[in-house]
């Protein structure tokens, strides 16, 4: 495998739309510009002891699964990368990418995997 096949794809990939759209930030009339309008809901969890909690535990983790394989191979393997070793300057050598390349991939992918779950959570199980 070259090692450079990651670095001639990488603009190939990336949305043109912001990674957040400008409309879930405050504007410049109101009391705190740039901050969030909303914060996102949070991820409900399942307590353990619940009757249905490991069936929720499975839905989310198929849930983050097929996120993660919905994304691009180049993106899956920064982020995979990523999340094995830690630290974006030692992915940047290993895949022969510069440190600015894999944090925005990385910022990219998590955007992805993110506005994957709210459609799961959104849509209810698939």
């Amino acid at each position: 495998m070259r090692k450079n096949w990651l670095a001639a794809a990488w603009a190939h990939w990336f949305r043109a739309k912001p990674l957040v759209p400008d409309a879930a930030f405050q504007g410049p009339n109101e009391p705190y510009p740039g901050h969030w309008r909303r914060f996102p809901e949070p991820w409900p969890g399942a307590p353990a002891g619940e009757p249905d909690a490991d069936a929720r535990t499975t839905g989310h983790h198929a849930a983050v699964e097929a996120a993660f394989a919905g994304l691009p191979a180049p993106w899956r393997v920064v982020l995979a990368r990523y999340l094995a070793r830690g630290g974006d300057q030692q992915v940047a050598a290993d895949l022969g990418l510069t440190v600015k390349q894999v944090r925005d991939i990385l910022a990219r992918a998590r955007a992805a995997v993110r506005d994957e779950l709210d459609r799961a959570r959104a849509d209810g199980p698939r």
